[in-house]
């Protein structure tokens, strides 16, 4: 009898205990994301014997939508956009960014996956810097091409991405207005942009998955023109920022 009821408890037990100790499957569903940002900029200006360099802050708003995030192999997609503002002293700078990602994601085993991804997008950029009291607006436009590779790593209620890839601007254009004094643009040479950025989906299992990563770019904008001083005139960019965010 002793033996009987012992068996009994401890099955009850198990019956009672196993939901408790399970870890659910992550899931693989889609999540959209929303959240704020922020970069630091660092700006180095070379033309001809020239050269100046400069620093700005931003912040922002961004968004995703995709399951690069979540799936585990197959077909992985995502689109987002971005916009930012930054100012310092009376110089203000503008942005906002929309691209899309489609790649195809391999298990490597039960936990850590790669993926090749390719897909473009658009970006616009406002410089309003003030000089001698006048109106400027440096507006630079381009859409362009990227390609990446990536690494996910699956914790039981998280999962981290690594990903390196570069952006190739296709016809970018730069225009400057000067108060009523008119305008004028002038073509960029196209030009291949590295970067590479870091997330952490966390408390995947929870009612409310939250998102921080950080992220580094590298642009550099060079006019397309023929002349020597065109040729030798070049704006380059580091942005190091992090992203911070709910998903659903």
């Amino acid at each position: 009898m002793f033996a009987r009821n012992l068996l009994r408890h401890a099955g009850l037990l198990a019956l009672v205990s196993s939901p408790i100790l399970a870890h659910a499957a992550p899931s693989t569903d889609p999540l959209f994301s929303v959240g704020l940002l922020g970069a630091y900029n660092k700006f180095k200006f070379e033309g001809g014997s020239e050269s100046d360099k400069e620093h700005l802050g931003q912040g922002g708003l961004f968004a995703t939508f995709g399951n690069k995030m979540t799936a585990e192999s197959g077909f992985i997609y995502q689109i987002g956009a971005e916009a930012k503002y930054g100012k310092k002293n009376d110089d203000k700078l503008k942005e906002a960014q929309a691209d899309l990602d489609l790649g195809w994601r391999a298990a490597l085993d039960a936990r850590n996956f790669v993926d090749v991804t390719v897909g473009g997008g658009y970006s616009w950029t406002r410089f309003e810097p003030e000089i001698n009291d006048l109106d400027t607006k440096l507006t630079y436009k381009s859409p362009f091409a990227k390609a990446a590779l990536g690494y996910n790593h699956q914790f039981d209620a998280s999962t981290l991405r690594v990903e390196v890839g570069a952006r190739h601007t296709i016809d970018g254009r730069a225009r400057l207005k000067v108060d009523d004094f008119g305008s004028d643009t002038v073509d960029l040479k196209d030009r291949t942009n590295p970067y590479a950025e870091v997330t952490l989906l966390m408390n995947q299992q929870g009612a409310l998955p939250l998102q921080a990563g950080v992220y580094y770019t590298r642009t550099e904008y060079k006019l397309d023109e023929d002349s020597p001083v065109a040729d030798n005139t070049k704006l380059k960019r580091d942005e190091f920022g992090f992203k911070v965010g709910m998903a659903f």
